[in-house]
C-alpha cells in the first residue's frame, strides 16, 4: 500500500491535465494507511458538524425553499428522513455543515475542504449506492484538487476577497463525483472546467447566513459540473491557465507549479485542522493563547485590567467584526468576543455562540478592554496574547499553532468527544455509539448511504436558530 506516483514533474502539462491524471490513477489501495485514517476523521467531524448545524435556521430555510421547488427522491437531507434531488441534498447538506463555523479547515489552502466535498460525494454516493472505500477515495482524490488549486491561486485569491472555500470548493467536489463515476480522463477535464467557470462567492458576506450558503453551492455545482462532463457537456480543460484563465481572473499570484509541489508524494490532507473551538479559525490561536494564561495562572476576569491580541492579517481582515455585535454568528468573526468568552468560560464550544451570549454585559464589558493589532510578521497560526493585570503584572503568551492544527493535531478521543458534544441533544449515547462505530469503519460498507437512516433526528419540526 501507499505506492507512490510522482507526476508534479510534468510541467510540460496543464495543471488540470497533471491532477486528472494522478486522480484516474489512483486506486483505494494506493492511499497509505494513515491517510484514510485522517480522512475518517474528517468525515467523523464533518458528520458532527452538520448534524449540529441541523438545527440551526438556516436548514429550515432551505429545507423550506426546496419542498417548494420540488425534486426526485435521490439523496437524503443529513439528519431528517427527507429525500430530494441529489443536487438540493448536496446543497443543504453543505450548507449546514459549515454554519456554524466548526467544519475542518486546511490554513495552507485557505479553505474548509470537506464542507462542499463530502456534501457532494455522499449526495451522490447514497444516489449511485457506492461504498465506503470508493467514498473514501473520493474525498481524498478531491481533496487533493481543491486544496491544490487553491494553493495555487495563492494569498492574493482570498486578499482580493474571494472566499475560497466556495471557489475552490467546486473543484473538491467535481474531482471527487468524477472519481465516484469513473470519468473517463477527457470528461473529468471537462468537468473541472465546468467547476471553474461556476466559481464564485465572496468575504464580504461573512457573518451572515449566506457564508454557509458558499459550500453548499459548491458541493451541488460541483456535482452538477460532474453529471454534465459525464452526459457530453464541454468545457474548456485549460480553465486555470492562459488569457483569460481563473488563475489570472482571480489571483496575482497564480503558479501551478507550486500547487502541484508534492503530488503523488504527500497527500494534502496531512496539514488539515480539525477545530477545537466553534469560531473562525484566525480566533483560534488568541483563543488558545487567552485559555493558557488564564488556566496556567488561575486568572478570573476581575483581574484582567487590559487584554491585547496580535494577530495576523487575514485574523485582522476577516475575524474582526466590528461592535456591536447583535447574533451568535457575529461572535465567531469577533477576534474581541472570542478573547472575552475564553477568558470568562475557558473553553469556546459551539453552546456559547448564542445571540444571549454576545448580549451579555459582563461579556461586553471584557470586550471593552480588548485591543487587537494587526501584525503582518505573524502567520495565521500565531498571535501574541498579552495579558495585563490590576495589580500591574504582564503576562505575554506567544501561540505558533493552535490546538488542533496539524502539528498540535486532536486526538481521536478528542475528535469523537467532539462528535458527541454536537450530536448529544439529539441522540441517545447508544445511538451515538452505534453511529461513531460505523463510521470508523466506513471501509468496510457496501453503501454509504446506510449511514444516513442511522443519523436520523427523531423530531425536526425544532430546526431552530441559535440564540
Amino acid at each position: 500500500m501507499g505506492k507512490k506516483h510522482n507526476v508534479a514533474s510534468k510541467s510540460h502539462h496543464g495543471m488540470i491535465e497533471t491532477l486528472v491524471s494522478f486522480i484516474s490513477r489512483t486506486g483505494f489501495d494506493d492511499i497509505p494507511a494513515h491517510v484514510t485514517q485522517l480522512a475518517k476523521r474528517s468525515v467523523i467531524d464533518w458528520w458532527g458538524v452538520t448534524l449540529g448545524g441541523s438545527s440551526h435556521s438556516v436548514a429550515s430555510v432551505l429545507l423550506k425553499t426546496i419542498k417548494e421547488l420540488g425534486g426526485n427522491r435521490q439523496a437524503t437531507i443529513l439528519g431528517t428522513d427527507f429525500k430530494t434531488s441529489v443536487y438540493n441534498a448536496a446543497l443543504v447538506n453543505g450548507a449546514m455543515s459549515h454554519v456554524l463555523d466548526y467544519d475542518d479547515t486546511h490554513l495552507g489552502a485557505l479553505m474548509h475542504p470537506s464542507a462542499p466535498l463530502i456534501s457532494a460525494i455522499l449526495a451522490y454516493g447514497e444516489w449511485k449506492q457506492k461504498g465506503g472505500k470508493d467514498f473514501l477515495l473520493s474525498f481524498v482524490m478531491g481533496f487533493e484538487a481543491e486544496t491544490r488549486i487553491s494553493v495555487a491561486m495563492g494569498a492574493s485569491h482570498y486578499d482580493r476577497g474571494w472566499h475560497s472555500t466556495s471557489t475552490m470548493g467546486r473543484f473538491g467536489a467535481a474531482s471527487g463525483i468524477g472519481k465516484m463515476i469513473g470519468l473517463p480522463r477527457a470528461e473529468m477535464a471537462q468537468a473541472l472546467g465546468l467547476a471553474g467557470t461556476q466559481a464564485s462567492g465572496i468575504r464580504r458576506v461573512f457573518g451572515t447566513m449566506t457564508k454557509s450558503f458558499h459550500p453548499g453551492k459548491a458541493a451541488a455545482d460541483g456535482l452538477l459540473a460532474a453529471v454534465l462532463a459525464q452526459n457530453g457537456y464541454t468545457a474548456p480543460v485549460d480553465i486555470l491557465e492562459g488569457d483569460g484563465g481563473l488563475g489570472v481572473c482571480f489571483s496575482t499570484d497564480f503558479n501551478a507549479a507550486r500547487g502541484l509541489e508534492g503530488l503523488g508524494e504527500r497527500y494534502m490532507i496531512e496539514g488539515i485542522s480539525i477545530k477545537p473551538y466553534a469560531s473562525c479559525l484566525y480566533t483560534h490561536p488568541v483563543i488558545d493563547g487567552v485559555i493558557r494564561i488564564r488556566d496556567r495562572e488561575h486568572i478570573v476576569p476581575d483581574d484582567v485590567a487590559a487584554l491585547t491580541c496580535d494577530v495576523s492579517k487575514f485574523c485582522h481582515n476577516a475575524a474582526c467584526v466590528p461592535e456591536p455585535l447583535t447574533t451568535g454568528l457575529e461572535g465567531k468573526f469577533s477576534t474581541s468576543f472570542c478573547a472575552a468568552l475564553a477568558l470568562v468560560e475557558g473553553r469556546a464550544g459551539e453552546d456559547l455562540f448564542t445571540n444571549g451570549k454576545v448580549e451579555d454585559p459582563f461579556i461586553r464589558s471584557l470586550m471593552e478592554k480588548v485591543t487587537v493589532k494587526r501584525d503582518d510578521r505573524l502567520s495565521d497560526a500565531e498571535a501574541v496574547v498579552t495579558i495585563r493585570l490590576r495589580d500591574g503584572r504582564e503576562i505575554v503568551e506567544r501561540i505558533n499553532g493552535p490546538l488542533g492544527d496539524p502539528d498540535h493535531p486532536l486526538t481521536d478521543t478528542q475528535v469523537e468527544d467532539k462528535f458527541r458534544s454536537l450530536v448529544s441533544p439529539f441522540f441517545e449515547t447508544t445511538k451515538i455509539d452505534r453511529i461513531l462505530d460505523r463510521l470508523r469503519h466506513m471501509e468496510d460498507m457496501e453503501n454509504i448511504g446506510d449511514l444516513l437512516p442511522v443519523s436520523v433526528i427523531g423530531d425536526r419540526e425544532g430546526t431552530r436558530d441559535r440564540s
